[in-house]
């Protein structure tokens, strides 16, 4: 992790308390070690393979349920107490899925999973661009935000590259050791400040009324709707992306890979996203805003396309590689582009509703991923690679001029 850390141009923005500790409670947040045995460990817990995919529809309801009012909540009560209780769901959720046989346990854990992921998503990308300096914050979020992704992919990055070995001696150690890194990222979350809102006046100094705030929120999408768009376009580009978590292990056995290798390749992975991820403030500054993101979907959209005719162990491992971790430069990119147009009194339910808006486009693309597979791996291939193509046109729309 210290050489990861040297190597980030930016490595000074974790001198900032809240941007340090929110790193940190990131890594161990995203740090698991079942990844690759999870279909393994539920199937011996009693679920088919049509519930485990409902449980992620499961995750992505409740997700939407929950986006708003959270967001509403942080701005009410500090962004610091929602990433708090979005923690100890995780951790509470997670004792559950270690613990659940059946359907409904499983149901209930994904179900806290999916109210963690709401009250964080808005209010960590919130606290990380109101704790940098109003004046650094256009120039040095996409820095701030890579730092965070960063952290994030060196724990994909060990949980895969470990958990393979503990999964093979037994897939419900793999998961119970998970629970560990949980309550680490809950006490790293534990020391985050309180954010004071910059345009608080004594006057804005009472709680904000929950109408107020949507009103806000409402506004700011009225004002500038590439915000929505934007929104969207990122959900999409998630969902089609994040697929191959799915579909890798047909495609390495469709190409004779061992099942052995499987986790080392996905771990392969996570390890050039993470490298990539450093390199996306670089990328921005040289390359636009706009070739960026179009470049964050076309290279994983030719991978994928390319996969329909791979047969090659080496050449499917690679092509799995890309597509698993070129997009991992446009997270930062686009959190950064989300905040820097929105004001800061209603920020974190504005990137909720943003949220909520962009959820429904993975709602709606999840069940024709699904039905590409069940057409056979080259649909699949061809099919989601196209959608990830078809994104970058949408690009010009969502994003102005850099």
């Amino acid at each position: 992790m210290q050489f990861f850390v040297r190597l980030l141009p930016s490595r000074d923005l974790l001198t900032v308390h809240n941007i340090r500790w929110l790193a940190i409670s990131r890594f161990f947040g995203d740090l698991f070690f079942y990844s690759t045995v999870i279909v393994l460990f539920q199937s011996q817990r009693g679920l088919n393979f049509t519930e485990m995919f409902f449980m992620e529809s499961i995750i992505s309801a409740s997700i939407w349920l929950w986006n708003i009012p959270t967001g509403i909540w942080a701005d009410q009560f500090g962004y610091h107490r929602l990433i708090i209780a979005g923690r100890i769901l995780q951790v509470v959720g997670m004792v559950i899925f270690v613990l659940a046989h059946g359907f409904w346990l499983f149901a209930l854990s994904n179900a806290l999973g999916g109210a963690s992921i709401a009250c964080l998503a808005g209010c960590e990308s919130a606290m990380v661009y109101t704790s940098l300096p109003p004046e650094e914050r256009e120039t040095r979020g996409t820095s701030a935000f890579a730092l965070l992704t960063m952290f994030s992919s060196a724990a994909f990055f060990l949980g895969l590259a470990s958990g393979s070995f503990i999964g093979a001696y037994s897939p419900t150690l793999a998961v119970a050791i998970s629970v560990g890194p949980t309550f680490l990222s809950l006490f790293a979350a534990t020391r985050l400040r309180p954010i004071a809102n910059p345009d608080a006046s004594a006057a804005q100094a009472e709680r904000v009324r929950v109408r107020d705030l949507l009103h806000a929120a409402l506004r700011a999408m009225r004002e500038r709707p590439s915000l929505v768009g934007l929104s969207l376009f990122e959900s999409a580009a998630f969902t089609l992306g994040l697929s191959i978590f799915w579909y890798n292990q047909p495609y390495f056995a469709r190409a004779g890979i061992p099942v052995a290798w499987f986790g080392p390749i996905t771990a392969v992975a996570q390890l050039l996203a993470l490298l990539l991820t450093l390199m996306a403030p670089v990328a921005q500054r040289r390359l636009g805003t706009r070739l960026t993101l179009v470049l964050s979907c076309l290279t994983p959209g030719l991978a994928y396309m390319a996969l329909a005719i791979a047969h090659t162990p080496a050449l499917v491992a690679l092509l799995v590689v890309l597509v698993a971790a070129t997009p991992a430069w446009r997270e930062p990119v686009v959190h950064n582009e989300l905040n820097i147009r929105l004001t800061n009194g209603s920020r974190a339910t504005a990137l909720s509703a943003l949220s909520f808006i962009g959820t429904l486009s993975g709602v709606a693309l999840n069940p024709l991923i699904g039905k590409a597979g069940d057409l056979g791996l080259n649909m699949a291939g061809v099919s989601i690679g196209l959608g990830l193509v078809a994104l970058c046109v949408l690009v010009p729309f969502v994003v102005g001029k850099h």
